[in-house]
């Protein structure tokens, strides 16, 4: 309603405007000069149908109280020519401002939406860059409480042997003998964190050895959790790019189960469906809104499912999730088998 109020009154300032004008000597005026600045501004600022509104109002006005003799029906050839033109003239104005309007609406709305994406780039760097660090901490605070000890263990035990060359033969052979469950903990320390890193297994034997050793060392970690696991894909099947990103998906996902679902059971499966491959996390946790999950104030569990999508288009796959509270979730994932048959 505003909209076509405004084109009253562009009408009427139009009126006015002329009227002024030809009062202060401008005789001689063409019909429309005042009217068509007033049409094409009312269609700019308000759209097609008040620019034809406008269109209208001024053909009739100009008609009634300015073409001669005044009241409605046009007399002269010249008079009716000119209406006309004035008419598909505003016509054909409202619909270029209608395009121009449209034009700007829409690119307004793409730099909206591409100021949207560079904060939430920013935002996602800024995680990750955190990530990074804290992933980082962790490493070294595993190196220092772990193999920093075993070394100082290993140390002292041999500077005792040392001490005791040519004393005690026995005593020395002892301190030595020390050092072997010592180094065997360092050894399977460092075997750990490499397969926190990066699994030999998925190098060695491939993603479909990998899940199942995956869901063992979940279990064992969080033994209230129990895993089903689903495979129906052969493993020439899966492209090799894609293999640690499986990998790193279903990690990422069960690690989120593990700390925030309060989850029980965990099925995993991963299967070949027309020519696309599909993975799915399902738990049977207590859910959560999904409303406030990707956004800016994300808790460290918005920030692992942030890191999912973000893996998975990078590597041309599509991301969805299905949650709510009480019912746990459901996370897919899924990548397009280029030249499967």
């Amino acid at each position: 309603m505003i909209r076509y109020g405004f084109a009253v009154s562009g009408v009427a300032a139009a009126f006015l405007l002329r009227q002024v004008l030809t009062a202060y000597g401008a005789a001689g005026l063409p019909t429309y000069i005042t009217f068509y600045p007033a049409v094409m501004l009312v269609a700019i600022v308000a759209g097609f149908w008040p620019g034809f509104v406008a269109t209208a109002m001024a053909g009739l006005g100009v008609d009634y109280w300015i073409l001669s003799p005044q009241g409605f029906g046009v007399q002269s050839f010249t008079d009716a020519v000119g209406l006309i033109l004035f008419s598909g003239m505003g016509v054909f104005m409202s619909l270029v401002a209608e395009f121009y309007r449209g034009a700007r609406q829409r690119a307004q709305e793409s730099s909206l939406e591409l100021k949207r994406a560079n904060e939430a780039l920013r935002d996602l760097s800024s995680r990750l860059l955190s990530a990074n660090e804290d992933e980082r901490k962790r490493i070294a605070g595993e190196i220092h409480d772990t193999l920093g000890a075993c070394l100082v263990a290993i140390k002292f035990s041999v500077e005792t042997a040392v001490q005791q060359k040519g004393k005690n033969a026995n005593a020395t052979i002892e301190s030595l003998e020390t050092l072997i469950p010592v180094i065997q903990e360092g050894i399977e320390e460092c075997r750990r964190i490499q397969q926190d890193l990066r699994p030999s297994i998925l190098d060695d034997l491939g993603l479909l050895a990998t899940l199942p050793w995956l869901c063992r060392r979940f279990e064992a970690i969080y033994s209230h959790i129990r895993t089903e696991l689903m495979i129906r894909i052969e493993e020439g099947e899966i492209p090799s790019a894609l293999k640690i990103v499986v990998y790193r998906v279903a990690q990422e996902a069960m690690n989120n189960i593990a700390k925030h679902s309060k989850a029980g059971l965990v099925r995993l499966s991963l299967w070949k469906m027309d020519r696309k491959m599909e993975l799915v996390i399902q738990d049977n946790g207590q859910g959560f809104n999904l409303e406030n999950v990707f956004s800016q104030e994300t808790t460290k569990r918005g920030f692992g499912l942030s890191s999912m999508k973000e893996r998975i288009e990078l590597s041309g796959g599509s991301f969805a999730i299905e949650s709510a509270e009480g019912k746990g979730t459901i996370i897919r994932a899924s990548w397009p088998l280029v030249g499967s048959g």
